[in-house]
């Protein structure tokens, strides 16, 4: 019994940094980025030591791809407004 406790101890960190990224996606992916990336490379070292950190690899994959899709969007918006200021110029 305390052996499985302290297995699913071991899987909260991914699993927590999965859910604030998640919620940081779409807002602040800076954010997203620094809770993502560290909680995904937890989540593969615990996988290798058969622990089940598939929930939080999974959130953790799904944010960085929402936060990477937002990041992309961003700076279309940037970049047509800005040729859009330069256009009415002329």
């Amino acid at each position: 019994m305390n052996n499985e406790n302290n297995r699913k101890k071991l899987c909260v960190p991914s699993l927590v940094l999965g859910i604030v990224s998640v919620v940081f996606s779409m807002f602040l992916p800076f954010v997203s980025y620094s809770c993502a990336v560290p909680g995904l490379i937890i989540g593969m070292k615990k996988k290798k030591k058969d622990f089940n950190a598939n929930p939080g690899i999974a959130l953790n994959i799904i944010a960085l791809a929402l936060s990477i899709i937002n990041s992309a969007l961003g700076i279309i918006m940037t970049i047509k407004l800005f040729f859009a200021s330069n256009q009415d110029e002329e």
